[in-house]
């Protein structure tokens, strides 16, 4: 279970360890767009985004809730103008079009955007929630170009990033079926209220929330 790989990560304490925990959970994160099904970033993304706010969390000494993991989530990404949808949807559209190379191509952004996630969310937590926007948006600017530039292809398909992907995606799955269509589609117009997603992201994504019915 990812619970349980998620776990293991967060027993750290210093700034280095935490390096690692949001490094690792990057490769995780780009190594969902090489696994062999289409839609697993959109699903599985999410678990590895909180597993890793809530580690940092507890690395600092904050006790946090997975509800609480997952707005500060949200409130990173939009603030930073990160889609939640957009980028995974790209992502398996090209796992589609273009099997064995869709997901290769998307994965160093993957891994670079999740890498930013992570060290805007150790500052929070450093600051203890005191970060203005500006400084959110330089901060993770920042760490997807370094992201994109120190990506090894090779990390992602290691034993247990591979692991900690696929448990993710097992994860995504059972969180997907928790909620019956109407209520995600519920959901998915709150986010859209919002403005964490566009008007073409709640298109698409209704889509194909309405093409499992």
């Amino acid at each position: 279970m990812l619970r349980d790989l998620m776990n293991l990560l967060f027993r750290v304490s210093d700034d280095a360890a935490i390096d690692s925990l949001i490094e690792k959970c990057s490769y995780a994160a780009a190594a969902l767009t090489i696994l062999p099904i289409p839609g697993s970033e959109i699903v599985a993304v999410m678990p590895i985004h909180v597993g890793m706010v809530i580690g940092i969390a507890q690395a600092k000494g904050v006790d946090i809730t997975r509800e609480s993991a997952i707005n500060l989530v949200l409130q990173i990404s939009a603030t930073v103008g990160l889609s939640l949808v957009g980028s995974r949807i790209a992502t398996t559209a090209a796992k589609i079009i273009l099997p064995g190379l869709g997901g290769i191509i998307s994965a160093p952004f993957m891994f670079a955007s999740t890498l930013a996630l992570g060290n805007v969310a150790k500052i929070y937590f450093e600051r203890e929630g005191n970060i203005d926007k500006d400084t959110m948006k330089n901060v993770y600017n920042d760490m997807v170009k370094r992201g994109k530039q120190m990506f090894d292809s090779d990390r992602m398909k290691e034993d247990d990033i591979q692991d900690m992907a696929k448990a993710a995606a097992r994860e995504g799955e059972e969180k997907k079926e928790e909620g019956t269509p109407a209520e995600r589609l519920g959901k998915l117009k709150e986010l859209l209220d919002l403005g964490l997603i566009s008007q073409e992201e709640f298109d698409e994504t209704k889509r194909k929330i309405l093409s499992e019915i």
